[in-house]
């Protein structure tokens, strides 16, 4: 398996915000059918990454222990993030 990388992480958390985003929209904003907001979080998930590709900074190894956990923070976050918003 290929040594992890920041932009391996960057995708994780760019989803994550996405799915963050739409969720409060749809919660607290203005209520979405399902199927807009599915798209809509792909959309946002698309524009990150794509920012993400286009910058140079993300292309850096990290070590295997930082990348699980920061991937075991952004998890943590989201779940937070999604039952808070909800709540």
């Amino acid at each position: 398996m290929k040594e992890p990388t920041i932009k391996k992480v960057a995708y994780g958390i760019a989803m994550a915000i996405a799915i963050i985003i739409v969720h409060f929209i749809d919660a607290r904003v203005y209520a979405m059918p399902p199927i807009f907001a599915l798209f809509l979080a792909i959309f946002i998930t698309y524009l990150s990454i794509a920012f993400i590709n286009k910058s140079g900074r993300f292309n850096q190894t990290i070590s295997r222990t930082n990348y699980n956990l920061i991937n075991a923070v952004v998890v943590l976050v989201l779940f937070i993030a999604y039952f808070a918003i909800s709540g």
